[in-house]
């Protein structure tokens, strides 16, 4: 697997973690409901989506018979969507405890936006790509 794979599982399996974490915090603390969004986002956009991303990069160009688009641009992918879900997290908290972080907030919203329309188009250009030629048979 490319190491761009290996990241977005790696972390994705992190994200688990911590948001299985705070979902065992949630249920004890009290007030601790208020972060339901935090917990939320870790685990379908960190987890679901991040393992998503990375089984993607892996099988779709191999079901299609052609290499990824760009390798290049996954690795940005996953290092923005990674910067953008923390980013977001955080502002969440700050907006959920303290009412400040809202325009973070949007920033990085768009940020991971911007980090699955990055996927969208480096698979779309991958499965555009016309399939390989069959093998020519050999002649003798």
């Amino acid at each position: 697997m490319s190491r761009t794979t290996m990241g977005f599982i790696f972390t994705a399996l992190a994200y688990l973690v911590i948001g299985t974490g705070l979902g065992a915090y949630m249920a004890i603390a009290p007030g601790g409901k208020a972060l339901q969004p935090v917990h939320a986002h870790l685990n379908l956009v960190g987890f679901v989506m991040f393992t998503v991303f990375g089984i993607a990069y892996h099988i779709l160009p191999r079901f299609r018979g052609r290499p990824l688009h760009s390798e290049g641009m996954a690795w940005v992918q996953l290092w923005l969507a990674n910067a953008a879900l923390v980013g977001f997290e955080l502002s969440t908290v700050a907006n959920i405890y303290w009412g400040v972080g809202g325009a973070l907030r949007g920033v990085f919203g768009a940020a991971l936006a911007l980090s699955f329309y990055l996927f969208v188009y480096n698979i779309g250009r991958t499965l555009l790509q016309p399939p390989p030629p069959p093998p020519q048979p050999i002649r003798r």
